[in-house]
């Protein structure tokens, strides 16, 4: 399951607040750095009339030196990488007081350095903790007219109180019907058999809107996959499509939202 939008900003802006709050995923929410360090998916529903809902990654906090591999940077510009559309996070209320305009900056520039063709990636500006927004302590007009300059659409929102959220959703669902899908390198042969032996026994149980699989086979190709490499996860997937897992999962009800369990690794089903 590949991201189409992915959240960036620095650590502590609320990234996985407001994945949580679009989606059901539930990433560790915590008021301190790198409280996410791995980036979290999660299902997006279409908004009504739309038809079309997304895939949403909170990937963990950029900081000043990404694209020269400072903190796990040179892994998190992958993965924002795949994304179609950035969700460009700061904190608007400065509650670490911190320049919003700089946090833009800064990240871009770490876009920049890492990638030209990511730096041009579409952003949308999200302006979160509009909730605790002091306007004596953050210049507004000054930001809109930095981000007006960008050419960017901006969207105030809460993550906590939920101001904005739908119309957030909203533009990010007309922003992606104007995009293409990326385009990324795939190897055209995967030597499954190699990685997961022979037979491909599976064992599935509900509980809720939980499934859990089993299978030896399973339990050897967890062993051999890092599930921090996006090649190493897109191959994971392929295994699982091609064994027939997906299908398997949707004879016993597994759809869009639900969460699917395989000894340990936990992530949203989407179809």
């Amino acid at each position: 399951m590949l991201a189409d939008v992915g959240l960036i900003g620095y650590p502590s802006v609320g990234k996985s607040s407001l994945l949580s709050r679009i989606s059901a995923a539930r990433p560790k929410v915590a008021d301190y750095h790198f409280t996410t360090l791995s980036p979290m998916l999660g299902v997006v529903p279409a908004p009504a009339g739309s038809g079309a809902g997304f895939v949403a990654a909170d990937i963990p906090g950029l900081i000043e030196g990404a694209a020269e591999g400072a903190g796990l940077g040179h892994a998190f510009l992958r993965h924002v990488d795949r994304c179609r559309l950035l969700l460009h996070v700061v904190d608007i209320a400065s509650t670490e007081y911190r320049d919003p305009v700089e946090d833009i900056k800064v990240i871009n520039g770490e876009l920049e350095r890492y990638s030209a063709e990511l730096a041009g990636r579409p952003q949308i500006i999200v302006a979160n903790k509009v909730d605790a927004l002091d306007r004596e302590r953050v210049d507004i007009p000054a930001f809109e007219a930095y981000v007006a300059s960008l050419g960017c659409p901006l969207v105030y929102v809460s993550a906590v109180t939920g101001e904005g959220i739908d119309k957030m959703i909203a533009l990010t669902v007309s922003e992606l019907s104007k995009l293409p899908p990326i385009k990324v390198y795939e190897r055209e042969y995967e030597p499954e058999d190699a990685y997961v032996g022979g037979g491909r026994e599976t064992t599935i149980t509900r509980e809720g809107d939980t499934f859990t699989v089993e299978g030896e086979w399973l339990f050897n190709l967890m062993g051999q996959i890092n599930f921090g490499d996006y090649e190493s996860l897109n191959f994971f997937q392929k295994v699982l499509r091609r064994s027939g897992v997906f299908d398997e999962l949707e004879a016993h009800g597994c759809t869009d939202g639900c969460t699917v369990s395989i000894y340990g690794f936990e992530f949203e089903y989407v179809k």
